[in-house]
């Protein structure tokens, strides 16, 4: 691999070149030009490659702002080493398991070791610091290759641990190069920043748009926005490309409904991934809203983004595509080894420069998932089996059909139902656990609990909702070891687990107790509220929100299966329902989690 697409760097000094003046970051009303950021970048990179910091190295990100992270990739690369970026609210088994694995040569953060909650004796930087950097790195050696490592970034692992997976440098700029020619970027767009920045969207946020000569917008911080926040920002911002989660983006479709507001003006696409997108979703917005849809599908072991579909859905369309591959990526649907004809499923297989090194310290399961490509003609080829089933259509775009095996996906995230069910069962309070997707809205996690102790257990067929305290209990060993995209929902007590003929748990069966149990009446309801007083209002949008109709007054929005989407959903209707509630911000319904309880906040409101 040669020129531009041999390192991400080579385009970078390009633009830095030809167009120092044009903004690189964004943040608010302040910009850096690509000579700003270069200076900065260099600054750094001289500082780490004099803390150790080189080839064969990792440089990690111990950073909560987003243009702070930018700058650090930055000079890490120009440093010759790789970067990773430790998420800013990874729980503390997972991030000291990161650490741990990682190895970083030094870590670049904000203030003291302790302050970016790094172990003793790890080697850190602080970016605030100032003064005369070491001998300037100007003429290091720039002679990068495409086989150095760029970066690793870490899944949160379906197992619970994190998973390393290791992306050389000529595999992100293919990856860069692509993405900026099949969204047909240029010097004049304004991609913003979105993603958790120890997701791997965030790769694609940053390095298309700078090949392209464009500007990140940077968030103050790493906050989540807000449906109403992400539309002030991207118009305030002059944003023409964001990328959302397929359940973000339902609340902020949502939201522009609700609130009659179209997309911004200067924002031209909107990509949208990590779960199965609703036809009709899909047909609404482009019925509504000027951006255009990019439906994309990829993983962390591809470099982010292999597919992607735009244009026009077919009414009888019953599955929304992932589209053709980008040029870095080549996609097959096989079974047995054999390349699938049109219209037949399969597993889903990537190949190509896309693909990652491998996963970090774990040489078995790159080889199981990284397998010789017997259908490609170069020497060495690899292919990676997804685990995802699909199938191509006649017009050749692909179309994604869920999970090959026993993982589930959750919000994006590929996780191992035996994961969460062992950390269940840790504390000894329940004897068997047995967790799956919410029937209800496929997004978030339903567990279903046989006690330990014989007085808990309930009737037969009679599922009960765990006790706050119970509940708090029995989900802090998840809190502890998962994120919290993996914590459960609703949790119940059941007498048994019902199982099919082979012994086996029986998924259907269980859905259907779970959707049983959700339209309960709950022991807590208490008396109904007056019929035409504001708890009313409130409750009734509780229960429409959470598919709860017997919910009551002081029931607990995240024990009956709330969560960070819904809330903004929640928070969202009460704004444009109630007059109380124009100024509701999601943190209240964390402080006020029960409808009499946030109904007495809104008394309070200005």
């Amino acid at each position: 691999m040669t020129g531009a697409r041999a390192d991400f760097l080579h385009q970078w000094d390009r633009h830095v070149s030809q167009r120092a003046e044009a903004l690189a970051l964004v943040e608010g009303d302040t910009g850096w030009t690509y000579g700003q950021a270069d200076a900065r970048s260099e600054d750094l990179a001289a500082r780490l490659v004099a803390a150790g910091a080189g080839h064969g190295s990792v440089v990690g990100l111990a950073l909560d702002r987003p243009r702070d992270v930018v700058l650090g990739m930055l000079a890490a690369l120009k440093a010759g080493a790789a970067f990773t970026v430790l998420e800013p609210g990874l729980p503390l088994g997972p991030r000291k398991d990161l650490i741990r694995d990682v190895a970083a040569a030094v870590w670049l953060c904000r203030g003291s070791r302790a302050e970016a909650r790094l172990p003793v004796g790890t080697a850190c930087l602080d970016l605030d610091e100032h003064g005369t950097p070491p001998h300037t790195s100007r003429h290091r050696d720039r002679s990068y290759r495409a086989e150095q490592l760029a970066y690793v970034l870490f899944t949160s692992g379906s197992t619970g641990r994190p998973k390393g997976i290791m992306i050389e440098r000529g595999a992100l700029a293919g990856f860069a190069d692509a993405v900026r020619e099949r969204l047909a970027l240029t010097a004049d767009d304004r991609w913003l920043q979105v993603a958790s920045l120890g997701f791997d969207v965030v790769i694609e946020e940053i390095f298309p748009v700078l090949a392209a000569g464009g500007t990140v917008v940077c968030r103050p911080d790493s906050r989540p926005l807000e449906p109403e926040d992400l539309h002030r920002t991207l118009r305030d911002s002059a944003s023409t490309v964001v990328e959302l989660s397929t359940q973000y983006w339902r609340e902020y479709a949502r939201w522009l409904v609700a609130s009659d507001e179209t997309t911004p003006s200067s924002l031209r696409s909107v990509l949208v991934g990590g779960e199965r997108m609703d036809p009709g979703a899909y047909r609404a917005w482009q019925l509504r809203q000027p951006a255009a849809l990019f439906h994309v599908y990829g993983l962390t072991e591809c470099t982010v983004t292999s597919t992607m579909y735009t244009g026009r859905l077919p009414e009888d369309a019953a599955e929304v595509p992932i589209g053709t591959p980008l040029a870095n990526a080549t996609v097959t649907v096989r079974r047995d080894g054999r390349v699938l004809p049109t219209g037949e499923t399969g597993e889903i297989h990537i190949s190509g420069p896309s693909l990652a090194r491998g996963y970090l310290h774990d040489d078995r399961q790159t080889a199981l998932r990284f397998r010789p490509d017997l259908h490609a003609s170069a020497p060495g080829a690899r292919t990676y089996t997804t685990g995802d089933l699909g199938r191509q259509l006649p017009d050749g775009d692909l179309v994604f059909l869920g999970r090959s095996d026993a993982q589930l996906k959750v919000r994006g995230h590929r996780l191992e139902a035996g994961a969460v069910e062992r950390a269940l069962e840790r504390d000894g309070l329940v004897d068997q656990a047995a967790v799956l997707l919410d029937p209800s809205d496929g997004t978030s996690l339903t567990c279903c609990l046989i006690p330990a102790d014989p007085a808990l257990l309930p009737g037969t067929g009679t599922p009960v909702p765990l006790t706050p305290e119970q509940r708090r209990r029995v989900v802090r060993p998840v809190a502890d070891a998962l994120p919290d995209w993996a914590l459960p929902t609703r949790l119940y007590w059941v007498a048994e687990l019902p199982k099919n003929l082979h012994g086996k748990i029986d998924t259907a069966a269980l859905a259907a107790v779970c959707t049983t149990a959700a339209n309960e009446v709950p022991d807590t309801a208490g008396p109904p509220p007056a019929a035409d007083g504001p708890l009313t209002a409130v409750l009734h949008r509780f229960r429409d929100v959470l598919q709860a109709p017997s919910l009551g007054p002081d029931d607990d929005f995240f024990a009956h299966g709330g969560q960070s989407i819904l809330a903004m959903r929640l928070v969202s209707e009460l704004r444009s329902e109630i007059p109380a509630a124009a100024a509701l911000r999601v943190a209240a319904l964390f402080d006020c989690p029960t409808p009499r309880r946030l109904t007495e906040r809104l008394s309070s409101l200005p």
